[in-house]
């Protein structure tokens, strides 16, 4: 039985060298990052992420902008361990830029999520989203 989907959405800064626009005065602040959003879509039931960030893809981030646009968003197979820890992360459906699939396999790999009491697995949807 399948319940409302919900999304989990964190902001944090990226670390991208030389920064990307982010509606940021770079006369005041001239080393601003971007912005960037993770979206995971959750099931009831499946552990909650705790602080996913996604810094590969942060430090690709202009290439993500030129290739994909503001947005860029992968279905991927994910396992979590009873402990919290992701054992398995596989592309179910990636994006034409390789770099940014392998920048979500490797990042995800290393989430955390709440402990279950048993090993959880599920296809969900990663969005990264770039703020202008």
């Amino acid at each position: 039985m399948m319940s409302k989907l919900a999304v989990f959405c964190l902001l944090f800064a990226g670390c991208v060298a030389g920064g990307v626009g982010a509606g940021v005065d770079r006369a005041t602040k001239p080393h601003a990052a971007p912005v960037a959003m993770v979206a995971i879509a959750e099931t009831a039931g499946f552990p909650a992420a705790r602080n996913p960030r996604l810094p590969s893809a942060d430090r690709i981030a202009r290439q993500i902008r030129t290739e994909l646009g503001e947005v860029a968003s992968a279905d991927v197979r994910l396992c979590v361990a009873p402990d919290g820890r992701v054992q398995t992360v596989q592309i179910v459906r990636g994006t034409s830029l390789g770099d940014f699939n392998d920048a979500l396999v490797r990042d995800v790999s290393d989430w955390q999520f709440s402990a279950t009491s048993l090993r959880a697995c599920e296809i969900t949807t990663i969005t990264y989203r770039l703020h202008p």
